[in-house]
């Protein structure tokens, strides 16, 4: 007997979690890693969007000044001033917004028919009228369906470490002096700072790289969180599942924030299939309309 849901979200992160807020219906939200246990980035983002959302609680740190070392570049005063984010309390948080139920799972396959997929993981099969992948950049079930939707070439790399130390304002690095091809930052956090290096090659940024480009400010990291993320948007849409934040590759290429785009997207996403559910719109209309 499988389990059936109205929506099943794969990834519950910004984008994931965002569809989950707008629904109020069945939902399962599905991830490998305890619900914001796993953070990959920064977090991130203009102030203006956990205050938005009703989350003001979860932010660690507000700057309304930015410094970008680049030649010639200035410090600039923000008219919409920067946050981050504590992001297990801003999951948990959009969560609590709609009706989801959070299940920690890998997922390892897709089977079912186009009208009743199901989501094969260890924890069991589960059935659903609609899906979502909001599973970042391996985008796991729009790649069950199409292998090659996911291309290497299209991504960015990221690495980061948490450190004890006293930034006041938001820093950024464009300088091939930092990072070849790439940009360096330092985002205040409350007590720490979140300092690390993207590579717009897409080519593995080293933990020794980290360390010489922070070895000015006395901090010897010893622990590291990143990843891939996407400079290219792809499909929104694979057969009926939607594709949501990275696993569309809606991040903004040069600073590879993703935040708020999977935070629009996810809320797009989460608006069109509860109008799918209440019967207002068919799937087909709404997946027309996400990818318009």
């Amino acid at each position: 007997m499988r389990e059936e849901f109205d929506v099943i979200i794969v990834g519950a992160s910004f984008g994931g979690l965002s569809v989950a807020s707008r629904l109020q219906a069945n939902v399962l939200v599905i991830d490998k890693d305890p619900l914001g246990a796993h953070r990959r980035s920064a977090c991130g983002t203009f102030a203006s969007v956990p205050e938005s959302l009703g989350l003001r609680a979860t932010v660690l740190a507000t700057s309304d000044r930015a410094l970008i070392h680049a030649p010639g570049a200035p410090s600039y005063h923000l008219e919409n001033p920067l946050c981050t984010l504590d992001y297990e309390r801003f999951c948990n948080g959009l969560l609590e917004q709609g009706s989801a139920t959070f299940l920690q799972a890998t997922i390892q396959g897709l089977e079912g028919s186009a009208s009743a997929p199901e989501v094969v993981t260890d924890r069991g099969t589960f059935r659903a009228r609609y899906l979502v992948d909001a599973s970042g950049w391996r985008a796991v079930l729009a790649s069950a369906l199409e292998p090659t939707l996911v291309d290497r070439s299209a991504l960015s790399f990221g690495l980061e470490t948490d450190a004890h130390y006293p930034a006041e304002q938001f820093y950024f690095w464009l300088d091939r002096n930092t990072m070849e091809d790439g940009v360096g930052w330092v985002f205040p956090a409350g007590a720490h700072s979140r300092m690390g290096l993207g590579s717009y090659r897409g080519e593995t940024v080293k933990a020794s790289m980290v360390r010489r480009f922070l070895h000015a400010t006395g901090v010897d990291p010893s622990t590291f969180h990143g990843g891939f993320f996407p400079h290219r948007l792809r499909r929104p849409t694979v057969g009926a599942i939607f594709l949501v934040g990275d696993s569309a590759g809606q991040c903004l290429p040069l600073t590879g924030e993703g935040i708020r785009s999977a935070i629009y997207f996810g809320q797009t996403c989460g608006d069109l299939l509860q109008s799918v559910i209440d019967g207002e719109r068919s799937l087909r209309q709404a997946l027309h309309d996400y990818r318009r």
